[in-house]
């Protein structure tokens, strides 16, 4: 069955049916005819003959690295809701940690005729930024800023120095702040640095603050605070730099502190507000983001380049709420 078929079917002009399909103006008899006769034969139109015609696939690509699976979930969610409600299906390639695999998935969707890609990434290779100058269709960043690039992120530095000056640190507070020790990520650095200037501003000593690496995983970040606790003894305050080291800093001193080595239970605040640590270990202070809603926002940029309606290079940031104080 052909786009000629369903025309002579439905006594009409091909162009008609073209028209019809591609949500052009048909009068409301002729419409009728047209959809009587797709409704008869079950035509499908030919997604390769649309894409030849229009130059568009009405899909966009995503390529989700290396981060938390909750966060991954909650930007794929929203990025998905606003795309298909917008008409845009969406081809998803998870790469994990495998830079070589980010840029070998970024190149395959270019090679594709989609309409536009959308990275959800940290940790950029050096040679992103080339790659995504080079692309011929719009491309979207979510997690960082990078030059001369669209992109949606979170005020992590900010948000950082937010929650040190709101746990009620005094000058003498022992503080340690346990982060995943990959330079490369760059909501690493910049929570990091947002902590320790937020510590300063709250007039916390410098030789009263203990930086030190919990890697990715609970277990990593409760064998480094173990290990703090006990060779450096009391703190008053360990903040952490996701809740998965918040939840393995909680196991640490919760073990010592039954063992007897441990007089006091220090104050614990995590990144995240992850419901599951909250239920557990209680309320405690935390940064959480609205991840859908960043993943909502990406995809409303993606479409509105795509359908070039916006200016060239965005750059949007989103806020945040401190809970738990």
């Amino acid at each position: 069955m052909t786009n000629k078929e369903v025309a002579e079917l439905a006594g009409v002009s091909s162009a008609a049916v073209s028209r019809y399909l591609n949500g052009g103006y048909l009068s409301a008899e002729k419409r009728e005819r047209i959809a009587a006769a797709i409704e008869q034969t079950g035509y499908v139109p030919s997604a390769n003959a649309r894409i030849l015609r229009t130059r568009k696939s009405n899909t966009v690509g995503v390529v989700l690295s290396k981060t938390e699976a909750r966060t991954m979930e909650a930007v794929s969610a929203g990025l998905e809701k606003y795309l298909y409600a917008s008409g845009y299906g969406t081809t998803i390639a998870y790469v994990g940690d495998d830079t070589m695999a980010e840029a070998t998935a970024m190149r395959s969707l270019l090679e594709r005729q989609i309409d536009g890609i959308v990275l959800v990434s940290t940790g950029p290779v050096p040679g992103d930024i080339e790659l995504f100058e080079r692309a011929r269709v719009p491309v979207v960043i979510v997690g960082q800023r990078m030059r001369n690039i669209n992109c949606v992120l979170f005020d992590e530095r900010g948000a950082a120095f937010d929650l040190a000056t709101s746990l009620g640190c005094t000058p003498d507070s022992r503080v340690a702040y346990i982060d995943a020790g990959d330079r490369r990520q760059s909501f690493d650095i910049h929570r990091r640095r947002g902590f320790i200037e937020g510590l300063a501003h709250a007039g916390v000593e410098g030789n009263n603050v203990t930086v030190l690496t919990g890697g990715f995983d609970v277990m990593s970040s409760y064998k480094a605070v173990r290990e703090l606790l006990v060779k450096k003894g009391e703190f008053d305050y360990i903040s952490c730099a996701t809740d998965t080291h918040a939840a393995g800093a909680i196991k640490a001193m919760r073990e010592l502190h039954g063992l007897g080595l441990l007089s006091r239970m220090p104050k614990v605040s995590g990144f995240g507000n992850d419901p599951i640590l909250q239920a557990v270990a209680g309320p405690i202070p935390s940064v959480a983001f609205d991840y859908e809603e960043c993943g909502i926002k990406a995809a409303e940029m993606m479409t509105s380049l795509i359908k070039g309606t916006a200016r060239s290079v965005m750059s949007l940031q989103l806020g945040y709420r401190i809970v738990g104080i």
